[in-house]
């Protein structure tokens, strides 16, 4: 199973079959709450992205939002 890492606000490593799967570790941990479907969780963490780094993030599904991640430097594989 590949091993990623996350660099957004701290550095944390995850075991996953896809990259997508970032999504509901993200929301776990998430600190504001009030958005309990993913689609609108998704657009806040895109918008929330963008703020932190100033790059565009794709937010359609979990896979693309988690090929802008890697695009823009916040998620990679490592293993």
């Amino acid at each position: 199973m590949p091993k990623y890492r996350l660099t957004y606000g701290t550095d944390d490593e995850f075991f996953a079959q896809t990259a997508g799967e970032v999504v509901p570790m993200l929301h776990d941990r998430h600190v504001t709450g009030g958005i309990d479907n993913e689609r609108g969780f998704l657009r806040r963490l895109a918008m929330e992205m963008c703020e932190w780094n100033g790059k565009n993030y794709c937010f359609h599904s979990r896979d693309a939002l988690a090929k802008s991640m890697i695009e823009n430097g916040l998620l990679e594989m490592i293993d």
